[in-house]
């Protein structure tokens, strides 16, 4: 290939690439963008809004993802030991149909709502250009953690997080010796 076509294509991708709006995961501080995404079965619709006052994990995924499936028992993990704290756990699929998510959802036996982002919109809006994606909102609604990918190294940091996020685990009462 001579030096001139290697400029054109040069030139061409730079004016392609620089066209293109950078996205980016938002950070953290920043106002948790709304959504409104229904269940892989359809039958039931969550907005981001109208979860404020809880923490919510978002986890962008799709069945296809290598790293996704790897991650997904993580965030089961997570699920189980914070859901009684008040953790909340979206599952958003960005697989092409509902009908492979559904599959993996059911294999690995989830808990949590698995939504369908069928035109992308929540993953615009966040700027999902990877998955396996992770962000979390805190309760006033702003995000307050995002990666790109699958560390398990990160996950002690989202544990710290979550514990300091979340309220205590509460004690069983005991049983008083009125009662006895």
């Amino acid at each position: 290939m001579n030096t001139s076509m290697k400029r054109l294509i040069l030139a061409a991708l730079t004016v392609l690439f620089g066209a293109l709006p950078l996205m980016a995961l938002p950070e953290a501080g920043t106002v948790a963008p709304d959504f409104t995404l229904q269940t892989l079965d359809g039958e039931t619709q969550y907005q981001l809004s109208e979860l404020k006052g809880q923490v919510v994990y978002l986890d962008f995924w799709a069945s296809w993802c290598g790293p996704c499936r790897k991650a997904f028992p993580e965030v089961m993990e997570l699920h189980k030991e914070y859901k009684d704290r008040g953790l909340e756990v979206l599952a958003i699929s960005l697989d092409q149909a509902p009908g492979p998510a559904k599959k993996f959802i059911a294999q690995q036996g989830s808990q949590f709502p698995a939504l369908f982002d069928a035109k992308k919109s929540a993953a615009v809006a966040y700027g999902v250009r990877s998955i396996p994606s992770t962000v979390i909102v805190d309760a006033e609604g702003k995000v307050a953690f995002s990666m790109i990918g699958f560390d398990p190294r990160k996950v002690g940091e989202i544990h710290e997080l979550l514990d300091g996020l979340l309220p205590a685990e509460q004690a069983a009462p005991a049983a008083s010796s009125e009662q006895m």
